[in-house]
């Protein structure tokens, strides 16, 4: 089944990273993760892979870094330090103490949406896990817009900057902010169909975020079960805590001088994860926002997501309805 005509003029000729796997990543001993968690953005994956980090069976890279290895793009000169696409012998680094463990993977969320990712998966890992997790394609572009404009990506406002997005016709690179593609990363049949078709639905395990957030433990245990640990060494105390909420600056002001003046990358070496997920999150700093849309908002980006919603549950054989569940 072709890819749809949406996502045909996306990438352009990046030859560096559009080789063949073998012949990008060399003949390698590199012992490659076993499990993937794939996307979808803003979709729960940063609560799973939290959970996954301190299960004793499981490794993870210690790092909010997504490794973004396999992807199309390489990102841009200033986030390289950050990423390493196409970067074999950093990709290793992450992973130089994962020996001992059960389960090794990888959480990426690019690898969701970029039409490549799949194979280039399979092509090193043929029997790997692949964990993927869906959200309300609405509430998901919301949150996607609402972190965007947060971090001072985007200024336009919601309605006209997902109008500005889906009608973009020239997008070239995933790592460009504009378009953002808040409106694509929504569209997931095409994306879920890739995995099926690449992997067989064994090894493809789909979740839905309204199940991780009304029963974490149920759907972490899937999860754990799915990877081939233990479900009964998950942190029971862990899952208590909402993780990656929609928080917003109690000071702007206090926000942006702490963004633009202590890196990622220094907060990285001089904080333990624990204090620095805590000031990310402390109700000192931030506090929860629950997102709004308008009637309008909400029936444009319905437009184009109930026939991709129709089309995903016929693909697997079920109905939905959590994909649904913030329409008017």
């Amino acid at each position: 089944m072709p890819v749809a005509s949406h996502q045909s003029k996306i990438y352009d000729s990046n030859r560096e990273y559009r080789l063949h796997p073998e012949s990008m990543m060399g003949k390698s001993s590199f012992d490659w993760p076993d499990f993937y968690v794939v996307g979808a953005g803003k979709a729960g994956t940063t609560s799973i892979q939290t959970y996954l980090k301190k299960h004793p069976q499981v490794f993870i890279p210690k790092t909010d870094r997504e490794p973004t290895f396999f992807v199309t793009a390489p990102p841009p000169p200033s986030m390289k330090p950050q990423y390493c696409t196409g970067d074999l012998e950093a990709y290793k680094r992450l992973y130089k103490d994962a020996n001992g463990h059960q389960a090794v993977g990888d959480k990426s969320v690019g690898y969701l949406w970029d039409r490549n990712v799949a194979e280039r998966i399979h092509a090193v890992a043929p029997q790997a896990r692949i964990v993927i997790i869906l959200r309300d394609p609405v509430e998901r572009a919301y949150s996607h817009y609402h972190m965007s404009v947060r971090h001072g990506w985007e200024s336009l406002p919601f309605l006209e900057a997902v109008q500005r997005d889906h009608s973009e016709s020239v997008r070239s690179n995933y790592w460009w902010s504009h378009p953002q593609m808040y409106v694509e990363l929504g569209l997931y049949y095409d994306q879920v169909r890739r995995y099926l078709e690449t992997f067989g639905r064994e090894q493809v395990g789909i979740y839905l975020l309204e199940d991780l957030e009304n029963d974490p433990l149920k759907v972490m245990s899937e999860i754990c079960r799915h990877i081939g640990v233990d479900p009964a060494l998950l942190d029971m105390e862990d899952m208590k805590r909402a993780r990656n909420q929609g928080l917003v600056p109690r000071s702007k002001w206090l926000f942006d001088v702490l963004r633009f003046t202590v890196s990622r990358k220094v907060r990285d070496r001089i904080l333990p994860e624990s204090v620095d997920v805590w000031l990310r999150e402390s109700p000192l700093f931030f506090k929860p926002y629950k997102p709004q849309w308008t009637a309008e908002e909400a029936k444009y980006l319905q437009s184009i997501y109930e026939p991709d919603i129709s089309r995903l549950e016929e693909l697997l054989g079920r109905k939905l309805p959590q994909l649904r569940k913030s329409w008017i």
